[in-house]
């Protein structure tokens, strides 16, 4: 009776390769992803604005800026982009409504400016050290309601 060698080892040696392109377009993809997601510029901030500090060097688009303070029980300082200061007491059932009006103004004029259609809607946001989670909310709220829905929250490395 003559003996022949077994299929089964066959089989099992050819589905032991093992194929990693389809791994390797994902991490391409994974690394494109992060990589556009760092900007290349800086924000200055304005006088009186001291914002909170952190570990990372990453540096932030050169998109619309929001600079916001607190300086009083409800109340904020802000400027927008380079205008003048401005000051605002937070109605109890409509937040910042001046805030939310003078950003839906400058936002037709950021979008306009801005040539990679990504960052359209996007906006920086440099807080105060001394702000409160909650009043940054509520601007966070405010930016949105004026139509920027990218927000960054920007610090000082």
């Amino acid at each position: 009776m003559a003996l022949y060698p077994s299929k089964r080892r066959e089989k099992e040696e050819e589905d032991a390769e093992m194929n990693i392109t389809s791994l390797m377009d994902t991490f391409t993809i994974i690394l494109v992803f992060l990589i556009r997601q760092f900007g290349t510029s800086s924000i200055e901030p304005a006088e009186g604005y001291r914002p909170p500090i952190a570990n990372t060097r990453l540096a932030v688009d050169r998109i619309l800026t929001l600079q916001v303070k607190e300086v009083g029980r409800d109340a904020v300082a802000y400027v927008i982009g380079t205008k003048p200061s401005k000051a605002e007491r937070k109605d109890a059932r409509l937040g910042y409504q001046q805030l939310r009006a003078d950003l839906k103004l400058e936002k037709t004029l950021a979008d306009a400016s801005v040539t990679d259609e990504t960052l359209k809607g996007a906006i920086n946001i440099v807080c105060d050290r001394r702000l409160t989670y909650s009043t940054l909310l509520e601007v966070m709220k405010s930016a949105a309601g004026a139509g920027f829905y990218k927000l960054k929250l920007a610090t000082q490395p």
